[in-house]
């Protein structure tokens, strides 16, 4: 269990929104009325100092602007988003690839992906999508993909969120939506420390889990597990940056 010694709850990351919603045609009816809720959250609570990137896909790429948009942008976007309609097929590979080139910084930059998760255009193996984004998204994109409905395809979504420090969330239909969207956005809202290493001295540590680490959100807390040849003492060391700046915390062996 790691936690910063400081007290750094009030010092928020600035960072980066990729937020791409899925308006396919098998996202119609309640699917789609619960994406387009979530994403409207989203907007309604981003942070002073982020920024914010949004699409909608079918066969398509339909984006509210070419680049990314301040916060004051966040209710012309949320009455864009609620325009859209679900129609015509289901290019997942090239929605995620859209959404990895608007990134524009070295920022923390989340990508929340909004879908059902059924690729029907394009590229539609799993594995081709998973490789094809790992190829093009920066080391920086943490990817958090928001499922909705009966026929989510789980194995994907989970798969985007844990090769890129991300974490998947579902929401299944008639469910409560208030509950499930503040939990989701808390976990990515407030991030205090982001590219998190752990150094365990001279002790040889293997099969650490998570890898890599996520980024520590106020409020929450990282546990993280690995294997070890040999027992012994040593001193663990946690790096991590704030809005650009190195931090690092030693914590001495007991």
């Amino acid at each position: 269990l790691l936690a910063p010694k400081p007290d750094i709850s009030n010092a928020i990351v600035e960072k980066e929104l990729l937020i791409v919603l899925d308006r396919s045609g098998s996202m119609d009816g309640e699917k789609f009325q619960q994406a387009k809720q979530a994403l409207i959250y989203i907007l309604k609570n981003l942070n002073s100092g982020d920024r914010f990137y949004l699409s909608a896909f079918s066969s398509g790429i339909n984006r509210y602007a070419q680049e990314l948009r301040p916060v004051e942008d966040a209710a012309e976007a949320i009455a864009w988003a609620e325009r859209l309609e679900a129609q015509g097929s289901t290019d997942i590979n090239l929605a995620l690839l859209d959404a990895a080139a608007a990134a524009s910084s070295d920022r923390p930059t989340y990508l929340i992906f909004l879908t059902d998760g059924l690729p029907t255009e394009g590229v539609i193996e799993n594995q081709a999508i998973l490789d094809n984004f790992a190829r093009s998204a920066a080391k920086n994109i943490r990817l958090f993909p928001f499922g909705v409905g009966y026929d989510v395809d789980t194995f994907l979504l989970d798969s985007l969120s844990s090769e890129n420090g991300g974490l998947s969330t579902y929401v299944k239909p008639g469910e409560n939506l208030n509950e499930i969207l503040s939990g989701f956005y808390a976990r990515i809202s407030t991030p205090v420390l982001t590219d998190l290493t752990l150094d365990f001295g001279g002790l040889a540590v293997y099969d650490l889990y998570p890898s890599p680490l996520p980024d520590l959100f106020a409020g929450s807390q990282i546990v993280a597990l690995g294997r070890y040849p040999e027992g012994g003492f040593t001193d663990v060391t946690l790096t991590g940056a704030l809005n650009k700046e190195s931090l690092t915390y030693t914590y001495p062996h007991q």
